[in-house]
């Protein structure tokens, strides 16, 4: 990017409204973008373990998703927050990699469960990622990164309307598999 900023412009606020910012990078300050990755790097990172449980694949999909921001910010168009334009490109990211995953494990084993077992160490995370896909990706969201509705339908390119009965869904399958998994728990005096 070849355009002659004067430095003052160039100078990254904290207090910079992320708009502002990617208009900057847009513009070709790479000052802005490191303002934008120090904002975001950790929310990336959090969402992709969150959705791969495993720290090595998440800490390359959040580095991908970076560039893959920074490469692709002239694409940006402000119909919607930068976040949620990140964490869309995060979600999508990680998709691709648990399909390419569960493409190898039934390769290499086609009668393989890809279901993880329910009593776990971490009794929460066995259960979240027992549920379906988009279930799973809405409640992350909601939960765990504190996305409203209106947010996580931008992300997700869903109707809010598809997001309130994918909570609600994934809400009662989560309880009635936590209960299932705390029975079991109790059974085998885990």
């Amino acid at each position: 990017m070849e355009v002659a900023l004067s430095w003052p412009y160039c100078l990254a606020q904290g207090s910079e409204r992320d708009l502002d910012l990617v208009a900057r990078c847009q513009a070709g300050c790479a000052e802005a973008f490191g303002v934008l990755l120090n904002r975001y790097r950790e929310r990336v990172l959090n969402l992709a373990f969150q959705l791969l449980r495993d720290r090595e694949e998440a800490e390359d999909v959040a580095q991908e998703a970076l560039i893959k921001a920074l490469t692709g910010i002239h694409k940006f168009r402000g119909e919607a927050q930068f976040f949620t334009w990140l964490y869309r490109i995060t979600v999508n990211l990680c998709l691709g990699r648990q399909r390419r995953r569960r493409d190898e494990l039934l390769k290499s084993d086609p009668e393989s469960q890809a279901e993880p077992p329910v009593v776990t160490q971490l009794m929460v995370e066995s259960v979240l990622e027992s549920l379906s896909e988009p279930l799973r990706v809405a409640l992350t969201l909601r939960e765990l990164h504190q996305l409203t509705y209106e947010e996580i339908a931008d992300v997700l390119r869903i109707p809010v309307g598809t997001v309130r009965s994918r909570l609600h869904e994934a809400r009662k399958a989560f309880r009635r598999k936590w209960l299932d998994a705390d029975k079991k728990a109790a059974s085998t005096g885990a």
